[in-house]
C-alpha cells in the first residue's frame, strides 16, 4: 500500500529495522529505530494529556538535539503541528513568529530560551522543556505538561490516525523581499518529500549522515534527517548541537558516515581546512550541495575542487543553474544527471547528479 503520510512510513521503518541505529550523539547517546518510535508515541501521549489537538500548532526551539527530533516527531505523530523556530532569535523575533503561527505551546531544550519564553509569556502561550534525565539516561522527560493519564506508548496514541492532509510542519520564508509568510506542509508533502530524495539519492539503511545543517531549516530537516529516518539510515548530531568544523571529520569517520549536505558556508570552511591541513582520508559516497536562491553566487569549479579532495560526486538541491559534475580525478566515481522536484511544496527545482555506489 502506497504511504502517504511520512508517520506511516516511519513506523514501518521502525518495524523492518528496529535494532538499526536511527539517531546518535557521540559519547552521549545512540537510540533504535525501534526505540524513537517508542519515544516519540510517548512524547506524542504527553502532548495529548496536556490538551494539544489535532491541528494545533506547537513551536519547538532547541539546537540540533535527539529531544528536537523525539518532540517534532510526537508533534505530528498526535496530529498537530511542528513549528521549529531558529533559537537565536530575538524576543521580537520570537513574538511574530509565534504568533503569526497561531502556536498554542511553546518546547525547549531543559536549559530552557530566555527570549522565547518572554515572547511565549507576553502572548500567553504555555512553555514546556524537554530533556533526557542524563546525557546518557535512556528516560526522556517532559516539564511543563500535565501528567499523562495512564501509560504513555502504543497503545495510549492508537487512536491518532495520521491522515494524508493533516498539517505537519509549519514554515516562514526567509524574509528576504518582505515579511516572512507562513508555509504550511502536510504529511503527505513531507511523505512525497522524503520519497523523492529516498529514491534519487538512493539511501538505504546501510547510510548515515552527521546533520550539520540546523534542523529549524529545511533542508537539514528534510533533506538531512527525515529523509535518512524514511530510508532507515543512521544519522549522528553534533555534541555541541551545532557545526563545529574542528570535529567535522572525525565525527564522520566515528559514525562511518556516506554523505553529507551543507550550505556554500559550510563546504567553504570544510575545503579551507583541508587546504590547511588535509585529512588521511574522506570516505563518502557523495556530498549534496543545498541552494535555495538564484542569487547564491558559487562556482561549479568550487565543488569541483571539493569533490577531488574528497573523491566523491556532488549532487545539488535548489536553483536548475546551479549544477555541474565534479567528479574529475576521483577514479570509480561517475555520474549520470538528472533533474526533478525534490520538495513540494514550497517548490524547489533541483538538478541532479546521480552517484553510484
Amino acid at each position: 500500500m502506497e504511504e502517504k503520510t511520512l508517520t506511516r512510513i516511519l513506523k514501518r521503518v521502525a518495524a523492518d529495522f528496529p535494532l538499526r541505529t536511527a539517531l546518535s550523539v557521540p559519547g552521549k547517546l545512540e537510540i533504535t529505530h525501534s526505540r524513537l518510535n517508542d519515544l516519540a508515541d510517548y512524547a506524542a501521549c504527553r502532548l495529548a494529556a496536556a490538551g494539544v489537538r489535532p491541528g494545533d500548532v506547537i513551536a519547538l526551539t532547541f539546537p540540533n538535539t535527539i529531544e528536537f527530533v523525539i518532540m517534532f516527531l510526537g508533534v505530528i505523530r498526535v496530529r498537530a503541528t511542528a513549528a521549529p523556530l531558529n533559537p537565536v532569535y530575538t524576543q521580537e523575533e520570537f513574538e511574530f513568529f509565534l504568533s503569526d503561527s497561531g502556536s498554542k505551546r511553546l518546547v525547549t531544550n531543559k536549559e530552557g530560551n530566555a527570549a522565547a519564553e518572554a515572547a511565549a509569556a507576553k502572548l500567553g502561550i504555555p512553555c514546556a522543556t524537554a530533556a533526557f534525565r542524563e546525557p546518557s539516561s535512556d528516560i526522556f522527560e517532559i516539564a511543563g505538561m500535565s501528567p499523562a493519564i495512564g501509560v504513555c506508548g502504543k497503545a495510549s496514541v492508537a487512536g491518532f490516525v495520521n491522515e494524508p492532509s493533516d498539517v505537519a510542519l509549519f514554515l516562514h520564508t526567509s524574509g528576504t523581499t518582505s515579511k516572512p509568510k507562513g508555509v504550511p506542509l502536510t504529511q503527505q508533502n513531507l511523505a512525497a518529500s522524503v520519497d523523492n530524495i529516498r529514491s534519487v539519492y538512493r539511501l538505504t539503511e546501510t547510510d548515515s549522515t552527521l546533520v550539520v545543517l540546523p534542523l529549524f531549516h529545511v533542508h537539514g530537516l528534510i533533506a538531512g534527517l527525515l529523509a535518512s529516518l524514511s530510508a532507515g539510515a543512521a544519522v549522528s548530531l553534533p555534541a555541541s548541537g551545532r557545526f563545529s568544523a574542528s570535529s567535522f571529520w572525525s565525527h564522520m569517520r566515528s559514525i562511518g558516515a556516506t554523505w553529507y549536505t551543507a550550505v556554500p558556508t559550510v563546504h567553504q570552511i570544510l575545503l579551507d581546512r583541508h587546504l590547511a591541513s588535509p585529512e588521511p582520508n574522506y570516505p563518502l559516497r557523495f556530498f549534496l550541495q543545498c541552494f535555495f536562491t538564484s542569487s547564491t553566487s558559487i562556482s561549479a569549479p568550487f565543488f569541483g575542487i571539493i569533490a577531488q579532495f574528497i573523491c566523491s560526486p556532488y549532487l545539488s538541491s535548489g536553483t536548475p543553474n546551479a549544477t555541474a559534475s565534479a567528479t574529475a580525478g576521483c577514479e570509480s566515481s561517475t555520474a549520470s544527471t538528472s533533474t526533478g522536484d525534490i520538495f513540494s511544496p514550497p517548490r524547489l527545482i533541483s538538478s541532479l547528479i546521480r552517484p553510484t555506489r
